[in-house]
Parts: C-alpha cells; sequence; structure tokens
C-alpha cells in the first residue's frame, strides 16, 4: 500500500465495526487508497454482540451466545442481506417457532435471517472480504487516543490478557498501555462504551465533549443475561425457538443446531441459548452492579458469578415453562451438561420514545437503563430527520452503531 494513503481506526469489530470496514473499502476509489485498521478487544475474535462460542473442551458445545437473530425490513438493508445471501454469508432460518412474545418480531412477523454457521461468522466474512485494505488487530483493546500536532490520530491500547472484558481488574490495571496505531486521519468508535468514563473497561479515552454528545444521542440502554446450556440429549418439545410475552426471567430460547450450518447429526446433546428479560438483568446488575461502589473501579463478570447466579436462573424458567405445558404438553428437560452465561450491559437502545421522565427508567453506577417495552419490529425510523451517528468532522471523530441509530432498536 502506499504510505500516504488515508488511515482510518475503527474501534470495535463488531457488526457496526465490520460492516464499517466493507463498506468504506468498497467505496475505495483506487487500490491502496485506503487503509483500515480494526480494533477488537474480544476473546475470541470480531463478532462483539453478534457472537458464537465454542466451549474449548468439547467443541461439540456451541451457541450463538448474543445476536440471535435479524431481521431485513428497510429496502437499503433488504438489498445488502440479499447480497449477502447470495455469497453465502447468510440464509433464512425456518424452524418450528413458538410462543407469544416479541423478540424482534420473533415468532409471528418472519422471514428471520442469521449467519451460516454462527451468528459471528458474517463479521468474519465481512471483513476478510476485502482484506487487502482491512487490517483486523484481535485482542486489542484501545484505552486512549491523542491526536498529534498534523491532525492525525494515535491509538494507544493493550493486548493480551489485559484487553479482555472479563480479565480481573487487577490484571487489566498493571498492564503498560502502549501506541497500538498512528497516523490516522480519521477514527470510528462503534462501542457505545468507548465513551465511558476511564473506571469501564471498554473506556477508549474518547474527547469529553465528543463522549458527552455520544451519551446524549443514545440516551438509555437494555441489558440482558444469555445462558449457555447443553442437555444429555434433544429436549423433547416440537419446538425450535420460542419467546415468552409474561415470563419475568425468560425472554427467548434457541435450539443451536436448528440454525443454518449448525446442525451435525453426529452430535446427541442438545444446546441452547436462554435469553433473560430487560427486567431480570436490571434487577440483577442493580444487586451485583459493573462498579464498585466504594473505590469506583469496573468489576469484570466472573464465571464463578455468571455460573452460579443468572446461569440457573435462567436453567430454571426454562425448566419451568417446559413442566407448565404453556407451550405443548408438559415435560422435563433432560440432565443438564454444561451451563455457562454472560452479561450483556448494553444489549441494545432504549426504545427512543423513552425519556428521562420514563417510569421504567433506572440508574444503575451512572449508567441509564430502560425495560420500557414497545413493537420491535418492523425495523423502521422512529426519530425523523435524525442521522444514524455521531460526528465531528473538525477532528474526524465518528460514533456508529445501534446504541446512536434513530431506528427501531435491533441488527439491522
Amino acid at each position: 500500500m502506499v504510505p500516504d494513503c488515508f488511515k482510518v481506526a475503527i474501534v470495535g469489530g463488531g457488526i457496526t465495526g465490520c460492516s464499517v470496514a466493507s463498506t468504506l473499502a468498497k467505496l475505495s476509489a483506487d487500490e491502496g487508497s485506503l487503509q483500515l485498521h480494526v480494533f477488537d478487544q474480544g476473546r475470541s475474535g470480531v463478532g462483539g454482540r453478534t457472537s458464537h462460542r465454542i466451549d474449548q473442551e468439547n467443541s461439540s458445545y456451541r451457541w450463538d451466545h448474543g445476536c440471535q437473530l435479524f431481521r431485513a425490513d428497510t429496502p437499503k438493508f433488504r438489498a445488502i442481506n440479499e447480497d449477502w445471501i447470495e455469497k453465502g454469508f447468510t440464509q433464512e432460518w425456518t424452524g418450528r417457532f413458538g410462543g407469544d412474545g416479541d423478540f424482534f418480531g420473533f415468532p409471528h412477523q418472519p422471514p428471520f435471517y442469521t449467519a451460516i454457521g454462527g451468528i459471528k461468522s458474517i463479521c468474519k466474512s465481512l471483513a476478510n472480504e476485502y482484506d487487502e485494505c482491512i487490517t483486523v488487530h484481535e485482542g486489542r483493546r484501545v484505552v486512549d487516543m491523542k491526536r498529534s500536532s498534523d491532525n492525525k490520530w494515535k491509538i494507544i491500547g493493550t493486548g493480551d490478557e489485559a484487553a479482555f472484558h472479563d480479565t480481573p481488574e487487577s490484571v487489566a490495571r498493571a498492564a503498560q498501555p502502549k501506541v497500538i496505531g498512528e497516523g490516522f486521519h480519521a477514527v470510528v468508535m462503534t462501542d457505545l462504551s468507548s465513551s465511558f468514563g476511564s473506571w469501564h473497561r471498554a473506556s477508549a479515552g474518547v474527547p469529553a465533549e465528543f463522549a458527552k454528545r455520544v451519551q446524549e444521542k443514545a440516551g438509555a440502554r437494555v441489558p440482558l443475561f444469555t445462558c449457555m446450556i447443553a442437555f444429555e440429549h434433544d429436549v423433547n418439545i416440537d419446538l425450535d425457538a420460542f419467546s415468552m410475552k409474561d415470563n419475568d426471567t425468560l425472554w427467548f430460547a434457541a435450539r443451536t443446531k436448528s440454525k443454518p450450518g449448525l446442525n451435525d447429526p453426529s452430535i446427541k446433546h442438545d444446546c441452547w441459548t436462554l435469553v433473560s428479560t430487560p427486567e431480570y438483568a436490571m434487577r440483577e446488575i442493580a444487586s451485583t452492579p459493573m462498579q464498585d461502589p466504594q473505590t469506583g473501579e469496573f468489576i469484570p463478570q466472573s464465571p464463578e458469578y455468571l455460573k452460579s447466579v443468572p446461569g440457573p436462573a435462567l436453567e430454571s424458567a426454562f425448566r419451568g415453562v417446559l413442566k407448565s405445558g404453556f407451550l405443548a404438553k408438559p415435560t422435563d428437560a433432560p440432565k443438564t451438561v454444561y451451563l455457562g452465561a454472560q452479561r450483556w450491559g448494553s444489549a441494545l437502545p432504549a426504545h427512543r420514545h423513552l425519556d428521562e421522565a420514563s417510569l421504567t427508567r433506572k440508574e444503575i453506577a451512572g449508567v441509564a437503563y430502560d425495560s420500557g417495552k414497545a413493537p420491535l419490529a418492523p425495523t423502521s425510523t422512529t426519530v425523523e430527520g435524525s442521522i444514524n451517528f455521531v460526528k465531528d468532522e473538525s477532528l474526524m471523530l465518528f460514533q456508529a452503531g445501534d446504541m446512536v441509530s434513530s431506528q427501531t432498536p435491533g441488527f439491522e
């Protein structure tokens, strides 16, 4: 590549970050005229909330444990998804669906889509499609950014264990940040947490005035927990996924092998992803916060906590639904052979009509959460005349992603 090409740093390798990289690469007029660097702090590579987990000890245990599906309602995104389908990146998810809830329109407003072989594969596909101008820096956490006298950005960060979200705070703080990229003409942030205060593990040292604008546009967010569970054999229910309307804890459940590219007939056990309600997640985060109230330090999610509190709560709720006969003939779930969980503190943005006067809003450790309900499908513009990002062209600083979008919350 020519040394004086336009360089862009993209902080976050989720669906937004990889889409930004792919879109800019596609728009690049000449090969080598654009260098795109994606910095991602994930333990298992790009993906972010479009994540897929494979157990390290048993690779046949696997789950989409973040985003479960996506819609293609708007003409623009429908065209994008049609291109992805043609390239073999995504596919319509069809199966035996039920329940009375609204999980992004599921189950009553199809079609629903997902990536083939696990939801995070779409991020990998987008990043790899233009690898001549996209460089992905995996396991790199951006902790600060500095603009030099020539108006170019220097990216400062850490790597390895210190970069990961679940690493003990003592390990993360002991790491010595260093320059991990420089000479960037523009920086695009895609993780809302980049604009948090320095106490948060994902804080990227965003200039204060810009961070304030991001927080104001984002408003409140919705937290969720997911449980990754494997049963000894198939759950005896004629459904592959369902959503719940009035369950106190469980919002959605999906069988892994019902999704495109994940049905291996040789696997005898049955993996399910269980998604909590926002109400349950808000109660749990209030009782086990992400910030120490005395020291102000970030509290990472520990496997012990996840496996002993939210994981069992979601398993119990799932078993309760099966036994109740609400979905079908009452049945017992088989023996559990694996249980894990994940906390998504910023799973999705709250609905845009919910302001500071919302009765369902609660501030926890200085962060506004809101579990207020409204239809999640079809995807539409909820704030007319509003752009779907935050920008400061004088600094060449941008924030993109669903948290600052004016559309219905969700992948699209």
